[in-house]
């Protein structure tokens, strides 16, 4: 592990030991379930793990809701992922294009928010693709 991923680990790990933070929150699962401050034990302070919603009752319907909410969340993911791909193939076209045209690594580079060498080795001659 590079020293970049250990300090990104760090900022999460941290983030996620800030009293009162949820896990689960940024998908809606987090309701009654709060990770405590380091050193405060392990367990998740709350009910039974993870709460889909404060006012569903415990048993069969938090679990449909929940993997409703689920199949929902795949299907986004996938239709994103879709988009993404179609983006990516189109960025690759817009590439060869300019390059055909005579714009060089360096404008593409900063168009695209990379260097000029990172976006030769992405986009250029032998370039998996």
């Amino acid at each position: 592990m590079g020293k970049g991923q250990r300090v990104r680990a760090r900022r999460v790990e941290r983030a996620l030991d800030a009293p009162g933070t949820q896990q689960g929150a940024a998908f809606g699962l987090g309701a009654g379930v709060v990770r405590p401050p380091r050193g405060v034990g392990s367990a998740p302070v709350g009910t039974q793990g993870l709460d889909v919603a404060a006012n569903v009752p415990a048993g069969p319907d938090r679990v449909l809701k929940s993997l409703e909410r689920l199949s929902e969340l795949a299907a986004a993911r996938a239709e994103l992922l879709r988009e993404l791909h179609t983006a990516d193939e189109e960025i690759v076209s817009a590439v060869s294009h300019l390059r055909v045209d005579g714009a060089s690594w360096s404008r593409i580079g900063a168009v695209l928010g990379i260097t000029r060498q990172g976006a030769r080795q992405r986009f250029g001659t032998g370039a998996r693709r």
